[in-house]
């Protein structure tokens, strides 16, 4: 079986045909990128015409590329990224994506009079970006007309899906990042969430599965796009959770993503809140998961070799200067650590160089660099509740992954698995998700 398989991230849509038994690219993927928009300070947003442009477009290009006719569609998506729509299924509004922090001052409030509770019920912070009804409320105090317009109220990847078979849903990851949803209590929409963030009950869609199938896809679609009418179509989950099913994780290995900051997730057995970390339905199957963050990620790396070191070459730079640096020991610190910033926290967070003099040398802020890495993953293993000795197997993708796998102490005898495409290749276990 072939599956058309569509990842949505925060840049670009990359799609591509792959063998369901491997889940392997027929093809080389394609990728679509578009761009957000930065209206005001803190807003990452895009337009839903778009996003819906650059899916297509990457969409058509996979299918063109592929020597076999796809025969289901699944998905895997950015989360959240809250899309509204009306009486006509028009969307009201930009789809406000996780990296967006307009709404910190309706995070500080319901912090502040319900913090502990939100926490316990769903799983999270009342987070500026990662929460929607936090984007939601902040929404509806900018433009008093929204609530009275609003009947749907969708993540991407139940618009997407919405696009391509006329029927509307959401996985439970999704729904754990709504923050209406008790996560850990019922599984069911909340009604005292929903009364906190004005949210009517009626606008949410039902949580399915994300192996689920949502519903044939649309004569229209099947046409614009050269498939069959009627394939099935997955609404799959979010794109940290499709990697983690095409790793084919078990509760003893670790998913590690090197990007702006580094994002490490496990499978959680017995799930607890806490602050430091997500906690959240998986979205496929009855699993939970945990994700936490090291703010200082191969971004740090990259941003470092063209202020200080712009004068050597990236393999002299990343192969000799790097290790050479992991080794030395300097005054300067990077103390706090936040080079890019913390998601999982209401207020903004920035980074400081501490003990700076006129004896420093570059390669001390890169070594101040580097410890504050070490020390972020230590962090982060530990909100996640996990050590060296627990850890089976760890799963590393992202930009910069080979060069920080030998930075971490943690990793010098760990089984280290490269992974490439991991949310796109994810979308495969969807019709086979054991």
């Amino acid at each position: 079986m072939h599956i058309l398989a569509i990842d949505v991230g925060t840049s670009s849509v990359k799609a591509a045909v792959l063998d369901q038994t491997t889940g392997e690219p027929v093809a080389h993927p394609a990728r679509a990128e578009y761009d957000l928009d930065h209206p005001a300070p803190d807003a990452a947003e895009v337009p839903a015409d778009r996003l819906w442009t650059a899916v297509e477009h990457a969409a058509r290009e996979a299918v063109a590329a592929s020597p076999h006719p796809p025969e289901a569609v699944g998905l895997s998506s950015m989360t959240p990224a809250l899309v509204l729509l009306d009486a006509s299924d028009t969307p009201l509004s930009p789809v406000w994506v996780h990296l967006d922090r307009r709404s910190r001052s309706v995070a500080r409030k319901v912090q502040a009079e319900a913090g502990d509770e939100f926490l316990r019920t769903v799983g999270t912070r009342p987070l500026p970006g990662g929460t929607s009804a936090v984007c939601f409320a902040q929404q509806a105090a900018d433009r008093p007309d929204l609530r009275g317009k609003v009947k749907h109220y969708l993540h991407a990847n139940g618009w997407i899906g919405y696009r391509l078979t006329g029927e509307r849903a959401i996985d439970p990851a999704g729904a754990s990042f709504t923050g209406l949803f008790g996560t850990l209590t019922d599984q069911k929409w909340s009604p005292r969430w929903c009364g906190c963030f004005g949210v009517e009950p009626d606008w949410l869609p039902k949580v399915i599965d994300g192996s689920d199938t949502l519903g044939g896809l649309r004569d229209d679609v099947a046409g614009a796009w050269r498939l069959k009418a009627g394939i099935p179509v997955k609404l799959g989950t979010a794109d940290t959770s499709s990697a983690m099913l095409a790793a084919g994780m078990t509760s003893r290995d670790v998913l590690h993503s090197v990007g702006t900051t580094q994002v490490l997730g496990v499978l959680a057995e017995s799930p607890k809140p806490d602050p430091r970390r997500l906690t959240r339905l998986f979205g496929v199957g009855g699993a939970f998961a945990y994700v936490a963050h090291n703010p200082v990620g191969g971004a740090a790396l990259e941003w470092l070799h063209q202020l200080c070191f712009h004068d050597q070459p990236a393999d002299e730079f990343y192969d000799h200067t790097i290790p050479a640096a992991a080794d030395r020991t300097p005054e300067v610190e990077l103390d706090p650590p936040y080079l890019g910033g913390d998601r999982l926290e209401i207020e903004p967070r920035v980074a400081h160089f501490t003990n700076l003099t006129l004896g420093v040398h570059r390669e001390d802020l890169l070594a101040a660099v580097l410890g504050a890495m070490r020390r972020g993953h230590r962090r982060a293993m530990a909100a996640i509740e996990r050590d060296a000795a627990s850890v089976e197997r760890v799963f590393l993708t992202g930009g910069g992954a080979e060069t920080v796998r030998h930075l971490l102490p943690e990793y010098a005898s760990a089984r280290i698995r490269p992974i490439e495409e991991g949310s796109l290749r994810g979308v495969a276990r969807l019709f086979d998700p054991r």
